[in-house]
């Protein structure tokens, strides 16, 4: 009996589960906008090729004890060696509160970077552009796994067509994430708000290398082929996906 190929928009949906497939995710902390625990602010930096030397050394010898001084108790850096953007950084940390973003101080802190202006102007110096957004973990969604600070993650960001996020969130939450536990792979999901429009989920799979990936997908391995192209028809349409890379971290930014 003959079946029919899933779509390549639909194809973009089960990319996105199929990368939480292989390993498991990273967490970027959070469940409610209300409780700071649960919130990471994003900061994605692109830096001038010619200047990524100096960059990083500025990062390592100024920035990182600044805000170690400072008392900023995480930031994991990633980067994208291959499959993502050259020269691209991101940066994750915990989000405290609103108010930290009312003083000076605070604010360096809260967004990474330094109070001292003379540091400061030799940074921006080196930065094509940056950008930042608030991200909030969905527990529901997710099934975390013990190691929050892996050496390699599969990155996937995905679009949720408007009007659909709900239905999107409770399909994935009935019929992805026990697949996933039966296939003991943990995923953590994210969604991206302020700072972007509200439509993406993030899904982020910790690998301890690269050969990770060569590992048949966790879907497939509890669902079946069969299983998969069943599941896939039933995200036709919901979303499709935006962004699909690998970061590595850089521990020597990284607290």
């Amino acid at each position: 009996m003959m079946t029919s190929r899933p779509s390549p928009r639909l194809i973009g949906s089960v990319l996105a589960l199929t990368a939480a497939l292989g390993a498991y995710c990273y967490a970027q902390p959070g469940r409610r906008l209300e409780s700071a625990p649960d919130r990471s602010l994003i900061t994605v930096i692109r830096v001038k090729p010619e200047m990524l030397s100096e960059w990083l050394e500025l990062q390592r010898k100024a920035v990182v004890p600044a805000l170690k001084k400072a008392g900023l108790t995480s930031r994991i850096v990633y980067t994208s060696p291959a499959f993502g953007t050259a020269f691209e950084y991101m940066i994750v940390q915990p989000m405290k509160k609103f108010g930290d973003f009312d003083l000076a101080e605070s604010r360096a802190e809260a967004l990474g970077s330094v109070v001292d202006a003379a540091l400061a102007e030799r940074l921006r110096k080196c930065v094509i552009s940056t950008s930042s957004f608030l991200s909030t973990a969905l527990p529901d969604l997710s099934n975390p796994p013990e190691n929050s600070n892996p050496p390699v993650i599969q990155f996937l960001r995905l679009r949720i067509a408007p009007g659909k996020m709900e239905e999107y969130q409770a399909l994935y939450k009935t019929e992805v994430v026990p697949a996933l536990k039966k296939a003991n792979a943990n995923v953590i999901v994210a969604s991206r708000r302020l700072g972007t429009d509200g439509y993406d989920l993030t899904f982020e799979t910790a690998l301890t290398k690269f050969a990770d990936l060569d590992a048949p997908p966790a879907l497939f391995r509890a669902l079946g082929p069969q299983g998969v192209a069943n599941l896939t028809a039933k995200l036709n349409d919901l979303a499709i996906v935006m962004e699909n890379t690998i970061l590595v971290r850089e521990g020597d930014l990284s607290f």
